[in-house]
């Protein structure tokens, strides 16, 4: 089922790319400091929209994923030393 879904979503991804890819062939240039990049906007949408994807997942990884999982260990690091049996020596 989450194959299917993944498909229909890759699918309908695909399908947005070429109509803004075919509404938007007009060449653009983007200036950057040390070049420039002639492009067709739907081309640069495209991209824009894709490097912002990949930027908010990588920061919804580094402050949600990684501080839940640091959390979760110090919790179960604690749970397994309160469950250790007291010292008899001690």
């Amino acid at each position: 089922m989450f194959r299917w879904i993944l498909l229909l979503l890759f699918v309908v991804a695909v399908a947005a790319g070429l109509a803004v890819g075919a509404l938007n062939p007009d060449s653009v240039t983007l200036d950057l400091a040390v070049a420039r990049i002639a492009l067709p906007l739907g081309a640069l949408v495209l991209c824009a929209l894709a490097v912002g994807t990949v930027c908010g997942l990588v920061l919804a990884w580094l402050l949600f994923v990684i501080p839940g999982k640091l959390k979760a260990a110090r919790r179960r690091r604690a749970d397994k030393e309160s469950a250790l049996p007291a010292d008899p020596n001690a």
